[in-house]
């Protein structure tokens, strides 16, 4: 694997879901400047199971991936604002859109304009609290 590789540059990923089905089981969340501009390049063998949540993002391509993917444009609720799946290469841009979820070709399939999707965000350690005596 190399250094680039996405799952390298961003917290545990999180389930990716519409409504109560998962869509991927690992959803990698890009925010950061690093995350962001590497995206899926240094991940050349993205799983079935993955996705990758780009925030602040409206426009993406393809251009230097190996593997086809497939995006949702997603405005700052999360509702769907453009399925392009399979990406072209040149890629693809929303004007409005606040992310945009990245995952293998075909997987966003089923996913149409209005749908909600989500990335469980799994909560901080320190935000756990234990409690003695249970």
């Amino acid at each position: 694997m190399g250094r680039l590789r996405i799952d390298r540059l961003t917290p545990p990923p999180a389930p990716l879901r519409r409504g109560d089905a998962v869509l991927a089981g690992r959803c990698h969340r890009a925010s950061t400047p690093r995350s962001r501009l590497v995206g899926l390049l240094g991940t050349p063998d993205l799983d079935a199971d993955e996705a990758l949540w780009i925030t602040r993002c409206a426009a993406v391509h393809a251009i230097g991936l190996r593997a086809r993917i497939g995006c949702a444009f997603l405005d700052r609720d999360g509702r769907v604002l453009r399925v392009v799946d399979p990406l072209p290469r040149r890629g693809a841009h929303v004007r409005g859109a606040d992310a945009v979820v990245e995952c293998r070709a075909g997987v966003l399939a089923g996913i149409a304009v209005g749908d909600v999707l989500r990335r469980d965000e799994i909560p901080a350690t320190s935000d756990i609290r234990v409690t003695a005596g249970g």
